[in-house]
């Protein structure tokens, strides 16, 4: 048997510390704890505490000065800080010839998602994202539904998620949280980012983009908890994203109209309904004043609740630098420009008040995004 892929942990956070217990517990067949990064003293004895399941004990590093300058002890690089940072960590492990996993997003603006890429790219390390929720069956199903056709041609899409609720304490927790200057942002670069992943996942990019956002709406800061976004794709699909950190009872609902079919998912229950007849086509041609001779058929699907497929993400990973084949991961680092494309976007419209065309020019948000981070918090 191979030996294990060693991995070094950069982050001890919330999700750091999930991934690092993940990991050490043999719960990613293919990996090892090589190294931790931990410089808070309070964190110190959790480290020392972590052994792999082959009775291994990771280094444990004060910095990345320390962990940099031991690169032949690991093979790969597992990004968990606070966005802003994942750009230099990124480009300073593909260039001791690393293979990197970023947890979301790859940076604050889509200039850094794309110089990340292109560090891996002259690397030729692989470079993969934490976008878990592409496992998700639900997501899955609903890929499976578009691509093959079955739905049609799409004509409109609404997604509403007020899931993420989160509280003053919430926002206090993290210096950099909730802040242009830390953060670059509020709910969509952070909730957000999975949900637009999906959403570009399943529907690619739009053409253009009018977001509403009232920032500090729930909040004294003056980034959002709450947006709306209007999009406008090729062939006249309309679409509206809806995110909000601040309503106490949650929904989770996606909207998808086709020319066949239409599907409505709200939190693990999938409602498909399938038509008799092309809409388009029988509007045309039935002699009719409405749905009088199109019929339709009901299916309704309730996934399972499951745990969050984390170590399914470090294995596909594992197994992509395993046979050095970027083709074989679930999310590839060079996806991670399209969720923040549409974030930062959504940022620019709300600035400036009017529509956006995609893509957006990265130097021309850089300016904007700096001009923000200079205000008072």
């Amino acid at each position: 048997m191979a030996e294990k892929l060693r991995i070094a942990l950069i982050g001890v956070g919330v999700m750091g510390k999930k991934y690092a217990e993940m990991i050490t517990a043999g719960e990613v067949e293919d990996m090892s704890l090589a190294a931790v990064v931990i410089r808070r003293q309070e964190m110190q004895e959790w480290g020392k505490s972590l052994t792999n399941a082959d009775g291994t004990k990771p280094r444990i590093c004060r910095d990345t000065e320390e962990l940099f300058s031991r690169p032949e002890e690991y093979d790969m690089v597992l990004i968990v800080t606070p966005h802003k940072t994942h750009q230099a960590l990124a480009e300073q492990a593909f260039a001791l010839g690393k293979h990197v996993m970023c947890d979301k997003p790859a940076g604050v603006s889509i200039g850094q998602a794309i110089q990340m890429s292109r560090a891996a790219q002259e690397s030729g390390k692989i470079y993969g994202m934490m976008f878990h929720q592409r496992l998700y069956p639900k997501y899955r199903k609903l890929k499976e539904l578009i691509d093959s056709g079955e739905l049609g041609t799409l004509s409109r899409i609404l997604l509403e998620n007020s899931r993420y609720f989160r509280t003053a304490h919430y926002h206090a927790s993290g210096s950099w949280r909730s802040s242009w200057h830390g953060e670059g942002g509020g709910a969509l670069i952070n909730q957000g980012q999975h949900i637009l992943d999906i959403w570009q996942w399943l529907f690619g990019m739009p053409e253009t983009l009018y977001a509403d956002i009232p920032f500090g709406k729930y909040n004294d800061f003056k980034v959002d908890d709450e947006a709306t976004i209007q999009m406008r794709y090729a062939d006249n699909l309309t679409a509206v994203f809806v995110l909000t950190t601040g309503e106490a009872v949650w929904e989770e609902r996606l909207e998808i109209i086709g020319t066949k079919g239409k599907v409505l998912l709200e939190d693990d229950t999938l409602h498909i309904w399938r038509y008799s007849r092309e809409s388009t086509e029988y509007m045309k041609t039935e002699t009719v004043t409405s749905r009088e001779n199109l019929t339709v058929e009901e299916e309704v699907i309730t996934f399972e609740k499951a745990a969050e497929p984390y170590p399914q993400m470090l294995e596909n990973f594992a197994e992509a630098v395993r046979c050095n084949d970027q083709s074989l991961l679930v999310a590839a680092g060079a996806d991670a420009v399209y969720p923040l494309m549409l974030t930062n976007a959504a940022y620019y419209s709300a600035w400036k008040g009017a529509a956006i065309q995609l893509p957006l020019d990265a130097e021309e948000y850089e300016k904007a995004l700096s001009e923000h981070m200079e205000q008072p918090v």
